[in-house]
């Protein structure tokens, strides 16, 4: 992505020869020769960088600093032009809040060597930004079953192109966000280990906000858009984009979304200025996106743009062998949390778990881990503290549940009435508790409020 540089300088030729130098370089270069044209370019569009000039035809560059500073506080970096030798200016501008500074005259390649730095500085807090409060999750366990190998044998093939859009589908629980971040790690790790992982939950970003987060804006955007900000997208440059439940992605975002992958440039709501990235996108549903194509609610044209490269991670029951793998996984992360490093699972507390059917498959096979490692007494999980949920406790192989609605004519029920029927079910169980009931079926809140108006449930 390239970056963008304001020179706020009088000196024409200076100016002319900065440009040509940093376009060959790979910036993007705006000039103005007073202050009066430079606050109009601020406005046009918020740079990166502002090379300022301390002494300019109608005004001191140090005011401009200062109104920029109160303006942006801290997306835009100043590196401002002093006389040689003038060590007061230089303090005075570093006070004011500028980045670094230059000496005049000033040699065109320190010049980009400080352009470097500086934009090597605001990626590292962008990461920053972007970094997870919480503590990482438990260690992936090693797979035993062959349909898990073969889903990491396509991650690893995929991860030889960095760029190629994949889309996970599974049901929800199953660990399309952990795959995400194994690919990540593949890509990456022998090109650099520092490219950001960005998540996105496409179902909690509210519908008029979607392009603001995604592809962000400038100032003046909108009503509340007081400063520039960057979106999700450009934090991504560089490494990977999870857009994770796509297709709750309004219809009017999904057509922006189509147009940013087709040719990898976008611009801030509000901007004139487009800007170009290289990343990876990883999309993620729990849904069936065929059908949602087929129903009119997700564009055809972006689903094929998205699945590039398919991968399919199939459900915990289907995947029986990776259970205990998993489970000392848990026990032994959430062992280190309450003092009980060396936990272990008793033969029972195994049998126990594999004969659960695990309707919020992985996601539910840690949280009863979890829940099993603080009620353990000792050092040993045994068959008691395996508390199953009351949902889902049927075994593999049992009568049909209570809440399957009846088959009219012997023809099983249609899908949707099974699926209105389930969750009616998770309700009732949670005692009406739509957040509680969100959870136990491993969905977001809004994903559930949505799945609620669309079933007539709300």
């Amino acid at each position: 992505m390239n970056a963008s540089v304001l020179i706020v300088d009088d000196e024409r030729v200076f100016c002319m020869l900065a440009e040509e130098a940093l376009a060959s370089e790979g910036f993007e270069v705006r000039t103005a020769d007073t202050l009066r044209k430079a606050r109009g370019e601020l406005n046009a569009a918020t740079p990166d960088v502002v090379v300022l000039d301390r002494r300019l035809p109608d005004g001191d560059g140090i005011d401009f600093l200062k109104a920029v500073r109160a303006q942006e506080p801290a997306s835009t970096a100043v590196l401002v032009v002093t006389a040689y030798g003038d060590v007061q200016n230089a303090v005075e501008a570093l006070k004011a809040g500028a980045s670094d500074y230059l000496t005049k005259p000033v040699q065109l390649t320190d010049l980009v060597v400080k352009l470097r730095k500086v934009m090597e500085t605001r990626g590292l807090r962008d990461r920053l930004v972007l970094a997870r409060n919480s503590a990482a999750g438990p260690p992936t366990a090693e797979p035993e079953s062959a349909s898990m190998h073969g889903v990491l044998g396509r991650l690893r093939d995929v991860s030889r192109s960095p760029l190629t859009p994949v889309f996970l589908r599974g049901p929800s629980g199953v660990g399309k966000q952990r795959a995400a971040e194994m690919l990540h790690a593949l890509t990456w790790s022998g090109l650099d280990a520092d490219a950001p992982f960005v998540e996105v939950n496409c179902a909690a970003l509210p519908d008029d906000l979607v392009e603001s987060e995604l592809f962000g804006h400038e100032k003046g955007a909108f009503t509340d858009a007081r400063t520039m900000r960057r979106g999700l997208i450009e934090m991504a440059a560089g490494g990977t984009l999870f857009l994770d439940e796509i297709t709750e992605l309004p219809m009017r975002s999904q057509a922006k979304l189509l147009k940013f992958l087709d040719a990898m440039r976008f611009r801030r709501l509000g901007g004139q200025r487009e800007f170009a990235v290289e990343l990876r996108v990883v999309a993620a549903t729990n849904q069936d996106a065929e059908v949602l194509v087929k129903a009119g609610r997700f564009r055809e044209d972006l689903y094929h743009r998205l699945a590039v490269f398919l991968v399919t991670i199939p459900p915990l029951v289907a995947r029986r062998e990776d259970i205990p793998g998993l489970a000392r996984s848990f026990a032994g992360f959430f062992g280190e949390r309450v003092k009980k490093r060396s936990i272990t699972l008793s033969a029972g507390a195994l049998d126990k778990l594999m004969a659960y059917d695990y309707p919020g498959n992985v996601r539910e096979l840690r949280n009863i881990v979890e829940r099993a490692v603080i009620l353990a007494g000792g050092s040993q999980i045994t068959e008691a503290e395996i508390v199953l949920p009351e949902r889902g406790a049927r075994r593999v192989g049992s009568d049909s549940p209570s809440w399957l609605p009846p088959a009219p004519n012997g023809e099983p029920p249609p899908l949707e009435a099974v699926e209105r029927a389930y969750v009616a079910h998770v309700l009732d169980l949670c005692k009406g508790h739509r957040t509680a009931a969100a959870h136990a079926l491993g969905i977001s809140y809004p994903t559930f409020l949505k799945r609620l108006r669309e079933l007539g449930m709300d």
